[in-house]
């Protein structure tokens, strides 16, 4: 019994652990949207749809599945650089976002 909770618990991917309509969508809509929605798309990027974030930008693909460290969304997200970082106007993001935004990469942006 104890060795099929640990052979479970060791094949849970970090998809179980991310929802995207509430975690990732809704962050995309809340802090992008104004600027990559369907009204706007700058840099050629739009997050409003799961095709359209496949399709990447002018600057070319965003996520690199299952490559979080070579994703143009998490570095900028992440950038340390106020004028690299996205969202440019506001606070960054939340802790907790950014930790979805890293396990939904990892999980291969389902």
């Amino acid at each position: 019994m104890t060795l099929l909770v640990l052979c479970a618990a060791a094949t849970t991917s970090p998809a179980a652990d991310v929802d995207y309509v509430s975690q990732i969508k809704s962050v995309f809509k809340h802090r992008c949207y104004a600027c990559h929605g369907s009204l706007k798309q700058e840099a050629g990027l739009r997050l409003d749809t799961g095709r359209s974030v496949r399709q990447g930008s002018e600057n070319g693909v965003i996520v690199q599945k299952a490559d979080v460290e070579m994703s143009a969304l998490w570095k900028r997200v992440t950038a340390k650089d106020p004028a690299e970082r996205m969202p440019p106007i506001g606070k960054p993001l939340e802790p907790g976002e950014i930790a979805a935004i890293r396990n939904w990469i990892a999980a291969g942006s389902p």
